[in-house]
């Protein structure tokens, strides 16, 4: 055990710090969580803009200053600058805690304290922020983009992802919150790193208005960065078996320890030669990638071989306008067109958001609430677009598509991501369609929208990575000739780090092909 945490986890920590875990009883899935797209993430920015509007008229009062200073608020925002602030994981982490945990204290205290003409408004808006589950998933978002990405905290901290420094960063309240979150999780070595940032913003970043609107959390800071620090250390040097025994611990021996004695080991602890040290050893142990996430950074080989070309003889359109086609894989088939999805055919299907639903990657199972890879809607209505881009699937594989089939639009949120998974019936689950149509025998994925880190489509079995690009699309096999299933088509989707991920995906199942290609059925 390192000389630092042992000191520590024999020294000193303090009282046992609960948490309360969200209860699932009456939880309503279907609700819309805004972090779980870039869409509902720019309604909670609408949300707070409303907010400010209904204080604007009273923008020299001191409170409504500080306000405004708290949430960094700038007139006038563009779309595309608002697109630009939600697609940044660090800004929406920070628009999704500042409107659950700060919105409603401030409420109070305009309420309070200011003759406002439109109090029921306010208190309307108040009614829509985000819930614990919301904030949880923000969260975790932020964990799954540092683990996937092997990201260090302190630099997510800072505003740097993949080496690329962005003018926003973490403040203090939004490291302090992270902390807590990683700790209720049971993650005591994220919750420490998180706690060891907040620290260096402690002195800087609070002033006394949002101290005494939205409480000064400088003691509980103290006492959750031991706390995290012992835990860590007691379990890594074998002297509690698990993190509940440690915790346990920490109640039974420390809870009993003043303040006095609080600050004066904090002091000791963020002192700048004893930090140094102690990230050291934060840092120093190394959990290696997984194929999956090797995919997301981008690590595998090209295959070498491939080749691109013009596709001009699929069917016979094809010979008056040929498509851009890339070779991804020859055994099993993947291939990349581009420029097969145009501009005025994105902005159509962007417009199906009023319709999303949550999509998840599992079956229900108990009382488990389960994360949500995207939002969604599936697009079955007869449209000359939604026509056009049938055609196009057609002239791309060759296949029939069945009229009963439908065309999945979907938008990517904070951390968002699609585990390892097929697409072919599997685990027990069974689509719909299967019954009638047979199984996935195709998977098409069109790019809607460019991402500028992150996002990318990996087949980790096959040591493949494709990263979205505008108008291009992708598809693959899912079951060899015969029908069976063909496990090389596993597949997942990369967390975006920075950007707004949009896809529309169909299925093409094997039953109609029946007279296209009869030796599949």
């Amino acid at each position: 055990m390192n000389r630092w945490l042992s000191v520590l986890a024999f020294l000193f920590s303090l009282g046992y710090f609960f948490v309360a875990a969200i209860e699932d009883e009456g939880y309503d899935e279907g609700k819309e969580r805004y972090s779980s797209s870039t869409v509902g993430l720019l309604k909670l920015l609408k949300l707070e803009q409303k907010f400010v509007e209904n204080l604007i008229a009273n923008e020299e009062s001191e409170t409504i200053k500080a306000y405004l200073f708290s949430i960094d608020y700038k007139k006038n925002q563009s779309p595309e600058e608002r697109l630009e602030y939600v697609s940044n994981p660090l800004s929406a982490f920070s628009l999704v805690r500042r409107t659950h945990e700060d919105l409603p204290k401030w409420n109070k205290q305009f309420q309070k304290e200011m003759e406002l003409t439109n109090k029921v408004v306010l208190d309307e808006l108040v009614a829509y922020i985000p819930d614990s589950q919301d904030f949880l998933e923000a969260a975790l978002g932020i964990q799954r983009i540092e683990r996937i990405y092997d990201l260090r905290i302190d630099d997510l901290a800072k505003g740097i992802l993949q080496d690329k420094q962005y003018s926003i960063r973490f403040t203090f309240r939004d490291r302090l919150a992270m902390g807590h979150l990683m700790f209720k999780q049971g993650d005591f070595l994220a919750a420490a790193k998180w706690y060891r940032m907040a620290s260096k913003l402690e002195p800087k970043e609070d002033n006394k208005i949002l101290n005494k609107i939205l409480g000064d959390p400088t003691d509980i800071l103290k006492l959750q960065y031991l706390k995290a620090l012992f835990v860590y250390a007691s379990v890594f040097s074998g002297d509690s078996q698990n993190n509940d025994e440690a915790l346990a611990k920490v109640e039974k021996k420390f809870a009993d320890i003043g303040n006095v004695d609080i600050d004066e080991f904090y002091l000791k602890l963020t002192k700048p030669e004893n930090d140094i040290e102690l990230e050291k050893q934060l840092y120093e142990t190394q959990r290696p990638s997984t194929d999956f996430e090797k995919g997301c950074h981008g690590e595998f080989q090209s295959k070498s071989r491939l080749t691109c070309s013009y596709n001009h003889t699929t069917t016979p359109f094809l010979r008056l306008a040929p498509l851009k086609m890339e070779e991804v894989s020859r055994n099993p088939y993947i291939v990349m067109y581009h420029d097969v999805l145009y501009d005025s055919e994105i902005e159509v299907l962007k417009g199906q958001s009023d319709g999303f639903s949550n999509g998840f990657a599992d079956e229900k199972n108990g009382s488990i609430i389960r994360d949500i890879v995207a939002r969604h809607v599936w697009w079955s209505e007869e449209s000359p677009i939604r026509e056009r881009i049938n055609q196009r699937i057609i002239d791309m594989t060759g296949l029939n598509i069945s009229i009963t089939e439908k065309i999945q639009v979907a938008n990517y949120g904070l951390g968002t991501y699609f585990k390892p998974h097929f697409d072919y019936t599997s685990d027990g689950f069974q689509t719909p369609e299967v019954s009638t149509l047979g199984d996935r025998l195709v998977s098409v994925l069109f790019y809607a929208s460019d991402v500028a880190q992150g996002g990318a489509t990996v087949f980790p079995e096959l040591k493949i990575s494709i990263f979205p690009r505008i108008g291009s699309a992708i598809w693959w096999y899912n079951l060899y000739n015969n029908g069976t299933s063909d496990t090389r088509s596993k597949h997942s989707v990369c967390p975006v780090i920075q950007g707004d991920r949009w896809t529309l995906t169909m299925w093409i199942h094997l039953f109609p092909q029946m007279f296209k290609a009869p030796c599949l059925i």
